[in-house]
């Protein structure tokens, strides 16, 4: 393209294209120039496998860049999933510790009951007991 380019600035330049009706110049550039330009690149095919080599290249990059984006949006998904676990737990957490502290309270209470029954008893016990070291038999006078 750019040797057709360089070509039509060569022979038109200087205001005849400018100046020209629209498709004038079909008939005296068109033909001579498509074969001429149709032969060069016959006869130098290693521009044509330029070409091809860097379109096969952008070809590439581009599968390699949609692969990384394809990753960066499953990463992206997971890092949601994983935040959502960690919300799920730290609410877990939360009635764990809730859960916990009622049922703490619930058993200190429940060991306080048979302490107060053991020390309710004791007392009994040695009440019974001065009574009958004073009162032997329950006989008294």
């Amino acid at each position: 393209l750019e040797r057709v380019k360089e070509d039509f600035s060569k022979r038109y330049g200087g205001g005849k294209a400018t100046n020209a009706k629209p498709n004038s110049l079909n008939k005296e550039f068109g033909y001579l120039s498509s074969t001429e330009h149709m032969q060069y690149c016959v006869d130098h095919p290693e521009e044509i496998n330029k070409l091809a080599k860097v379109k096969a290249q952008v070809t590439e990059v581009k599968g390699v860049m949609m692969e990384n984006i394809e990753k960066v949006l499953d990463r992206g998904e997971k890092i949601e999933l994983l935040v959502n676990k960690t919300e799920d737990l730290r609410s877990h957490a939360q009635d764990f510790r809730t859960q916990g502290t009622k049922i703490r309270r619930k058993m200190w209470w429940e060991n306080m009951k048979i302490k107060l029954i053991v020390v309710g008893i004791t007392i009994a016990l040695i009440l019974i007991i001065i009574i009958i070291s004073v009162c032997p038999g329950f006989k008294c006078t």
